[in-house]
């Protein structure tokens, strides 16, 4: 009994020791929190400059310095599969003060632990709101016979299988052209370009008939009548493509939303979270910033407050864990 009632006697100096070690760090964030921004904040992208991720996040960026009248300035870390710039959000002081706008790679990184490790999970960030979504999709050459993912199906079924160009095992496009596939009964051969830089060219030259590519990558050759997108990877159909059906309409499954959105330490106080969170509702429902979002980038005002990001994320997370694990790669 003495030897018991000694532990319980440690442990509770252990829990007071540790409460006086961190009790004056949460009171500093609970005041800072009252005066926030007081200075610079740094949006970290994990992606390099000039791409739909980094154009999107100046983009917020811009918005919420106009807002919060303090500088926000985007920095560019890449490497990783995005997970360097996700790594720099989950070690950075939870003070409000730096932030990441990340895709689903960076913010799911154990989900995708079959194609690369990273140095922390999503427990290790706090979602605050998402503002876009990508526009994956599929295309096509202009003078492509294949003019629906029906006649895609169709030549499939005719030809024993058709090549289609994706970014990945690990993309929205693979999942669902192998999902419709299963659907369908017909083979699809995945030929992995790696990247839009490299699938478009696959595209154009014919190598592929159909290729995964991100819409914003291939906007100027639609609008110049040299591609013809089939369908988009979004649960609704897009602004700028309102002519082009979902996948989802279509009658195929789709893993995940390529959401873009804010995040922040684990540790980043509630009210913190709630300020900005304020900030991007905000900005999300003004048309000048929508219209930038859609007509500029090509990408889609997708707004979710905390909360509703949140239970996203994790459905997301089950959905991508059920299909790799079904496909074998999960480790």
């Amino acid at each position: 009994m003495k030897n018991a009632s000694d532990r319980m006697f440690v442990g509770w100096c252990c829990l007071f020791i540790v409460f006086l070690m961190i009790g004056p760090f949460w009171g500093e964030l609970r005041a800072a929190a009252s005066t926030y921004p007081d200075r610079a904040i740094t949006v970290v992208v994990p992606y390099s400059a000039g791409g739909v991720t980094d154009l999107a996040a100046r983009a917020i960026a811009e918005a919420m310095e106009k807002s919060l009248k303090q500088p926000v300035v985007v920095i560019n870390k890449t490497g990783g599969r995005a997970t360097v710039g996700g790594y720099a959000v989950v070690t950075a002081k939870p003070d409000g003060y730096t932030l990441g706008f990340l895709p689903i790679a960076a913010c799911l990184p154990e989900v995708f632990s079959y194609f690369f490790e990273a140095p922390y999970s999503s427990k290790d960030l706090k979602p605050i709101s998402s503002v876009a979504s990508a526009a994956l999709s599929f295309a096509v050459k202009a003078d492509s016979p294949l003019n629906s993912m029906k006649d895609v199906v169709e030549f499939a079924r005719k030809n024993n299988g058709v090549k289609v160009g994706t970014p990945g095992k690990q993309t929205g496009p693979y999942m669902v052209m192998v999902q419709m596939a299963r659907k369908e009964k017909v083979t699809v051969v995945d030929v992995p370009f790696g990247g839009d830089a490299e699938t478009l060219p696959g595209i154009l030259g014919g190598h592929v008939p159909v290729g995964g590519i991100d819409y914003s990558a291939i906007k100027s050759l639609v609008d110049a009548k040299k591609l013809k997108v089939l369908a988009v990877c979004t649960e609704k159909r897009v602004d700028f493509a309102p002519n082009v059906p979902t996948v989802v309409e279509l009658g195929y499954e789709l893993p995940y939303v390529s959401l873009l959105g804010l995040f922040g330490p684990k540790e980043m106080p509630d009210e913190l979270v709630k300020k900005i969170d304020d900030v991007v509702r905000k900005i999300s429902g003004e048309e000048a910033f929508r219209t930038k979002l859609r007509d500029s980038i090509c990408i889609q005002p997708t707004y979710q407050d905390t909360a509703t990001y949140q239970k996203s994320l994790i459905k997301y997370k089950d959905s991508i864990h059920a299909f790799f694990k079904q496909e074998g790669l999960v480790k």
